[in-house]
């Protein structure tokens, strides 16, 4: 069964935001379809107690923190213990450091962190050999995002080798992003298909707010822009048939396929966005003058054009003919 930890909210030590934002970021991870959701010690003190939903995990620093701090799904901690609820969490930075993990073949629940660098290599043989080493353990993988590809060694892990993985919203703490293995998942295997990811972009806000940084116009499953469509092949081929270019359907992440004029653009895309915006579509010679002034001005202004600024421009064009 698969289990996802997302650890978001042990890394906002530094920026803690109201209770009321805490207590609905979490709420928001678990409607997302997250298992697990790891709180440092600051913020549980923040939220002065738990959500009623999802199950929750507290990073401690010593194992005997655990009396002080009950009722807890689970507990991480780099220090060992012999509680049931430890997940013990190491560090590994290299491929070649797997060979110690054979000291660790009593641990009920462990966590490997790091090793950002599997997918440089034959992953696969690693993984699997991580298996080999611990056999009896509970593993937790929380690949890191030097690379770039924790979120696909986070899912190749899943997919393949275990059950249990670790990430954070956005690759907040230089994870998976939680988001993009949710969605992989989803695609992939069909897991938890029924959880309503149409919250994320008002989840992104309240990242955004909690956080005082902006999510990149183009991040998968999250990004503001990822549906909007400039070249005018590509407006085409959406249109005719959404699955050519897009993965899933817009609306399940909240979002809406939308296609943006620019100077790449082609009279079928400047004849779909007309249609769009309920204008009568004009004849081929008319849509070509319409192009090469949208292409005159982006050019000229190096952005695409808004849809009203584009109406403007396209009311322009038909009224100088009609003159």
């Amino acid at each position: 069964m698969i289990r996802i930890i997302d650890n978001t909210l042990t890394g906002f030590d530094g920026r803690l935001p109201s209770k009321n934002d805490l207590h609905l970021f979490c709420k928001s991870l678990v409607n997302i379809g997250v298992d697990m959701v790891e709180l440092s010690k600051a913020a549980y003190k923040k939220m002065e107690g738990l959500p009623g939903e999802g199950n929750y995990v507290l990073r401690i620093d010593f194992a005997d923190e655990i009396i002080k701090y009950p009722g807890f799904s689970r507990y991480t901690c780099h220090q060992e213990g012999s509680q049931e609820k430890i997940i013990r969490e190491i560090q590994m930075n290299d491929a070649r450091e797997i060979i110690k993990l054979r000291e660790l073949g009593s641990c009920k629940e462990l966590r490997i962190t790091g090793l950002d660098d599997l997918i440089c290599g034959a992953y696969d043989k690693t993984m699997k050999e991580i298996k080999r080493v611990l056999p009896n353990s509970k593993i937790n993988f929380c690949p890191e995002n030097t690379y770039h590809c924790a979120s696909a060694l986070a899912v190749q892990w899943l997919l393949n080798y275990g059950n249990d993985v670790t990430t954070s919203f956005a690759g907040w703490k230089n994870n998976g992003a939680t988001e993009e293995v949710i969605m992989a998942l989803r695609l992939a295997v069909r897991h938890k298909p029924n959880r309503d990811l149409t919250i994320l972009p008002a989840m992104t806000k309240l990242f955004e707010k909690i956080t005082n940084t902006g999510i990149a116009n183009k991040k998968p499953v999250i990004g503001k822009n990822i549906f909007k469509v400039e070249a005018g092949i590509h407006a085409d081929g959406l249109k005719k048939n959404p699955a050519t270019y897009e993965a899933y359907e817009p609306g399940c992440v909240g979002g809406r396929t939308e296609i943006v004029i620019g100077k790449h653009s082609g009279i079928k895309a400047v004849k779909l966005k007309m249609e769009e915006l309920n204008f009568a579509v004009p004849e081929e010679r008319i849509a070509e003058k319409i192009l090469n002034l949208v292409r005159e001005v982006c050019t000229e202004n190096g952005t695409s054009l808004r849809d009203d600024e584009f109406k403007e421009l396209a009311v322009e064009v038909i009224a100088h003919e009609r003159e």
